[in-house]
C-alpha cells in the first residue's frame, strides 16, 4: 500500500465540463481508464509549424524544458469530481508527447478501453475540434501532438 500525506497532493479534475469531469473520475474508479491523452495545443516559445516536423524523440526532449509544469513518474495526485470532491488518488507511471498519428493502440486503449485505433482517432479529432471551438482556436492551428499520462489508481 502506498503511503502519502493527502495535504501535500495536488487536487484537480479532468475536463472542461461537469459531465466530462464526473465521467472520467468514474472511469478511473471502475478501472476502465488508465491514461489521459489530450491535444497539446502549443509550446509558447516555439513555432507551431516547426514543431510539427519534430520526431517523437525531439518532442520528448522539448517537454524536459517544461518539467515543472507537468507530472513526473511517481507523482501522486487526487482526482476530484467537478465540484472538487476528492474521489481517487492516482500515481503517474509515464508522461510524454507524441504525434497524434503515432499513438499506439495499447496506449489509446488505456484511455477509452478496447476499440479500434481508427475509432479512437475519430473520437480524439472530434474532441480537438470541440476544444478548439470552445477556446476560440482555429482547429488548423492546434498541433496534432498528444500529451499523455499513464496512471494507476491507488
Amino acid at each position: 500500500m502506498t503511503e502519502y500525506n493527502i495535504d501535500e497532493l495536488s487536487f484537480w479534475h479532468y475536463g472542461d465540463t461537469k459531465e466530462e469531469a464526473n465521467k472520467v473520475v468514474e472511469e478511473i474508479l471502475m478501472g476502465r481508464r488508465t491514461a489521459f491523452i489530450s491535444d497539446f495545443s502549443y509550446l509558447s516559445d516555439y513555432d507551431p509549424y516547426e514543431i510539427r516536423q519534430y520526431t517523437n524523440e525531439e518532442l520528448q526532449s522539448l517537454i524536459s524544458e517544461y518539467r515543472d509544469m507537468y507530472p513526473r513518474k511517481g507523482d501522486l495526485n487526487v482526482i476530484t469530481d467537478w465540484d472538487g470532491n476528492p474521489k481517487v488518488v492516482i500515481r503517474t507511471l509515464g508522461f510524454g508527447l507524441m504525434h497524434f498519428e503515432d499513438v499506439p493502440l495499447d496506449l489509446a486503449s488505456c484511455e477509452y478501453g478496447d476499440m479500434k485505433i481508427e475509432d479512437w482517432r475519430r473520437r480524439k479529432e472530434e474532441e480537438i475540434l470541440e476544444h478548439s471551438l470552445r477556446e476560440y482556436l482555429d482547429p488548423r492551428e492546434v498541433l496534432q501532438i498528444e500529451l499523455f499520462e499513464v496512471l494507476e489508481k491507488l
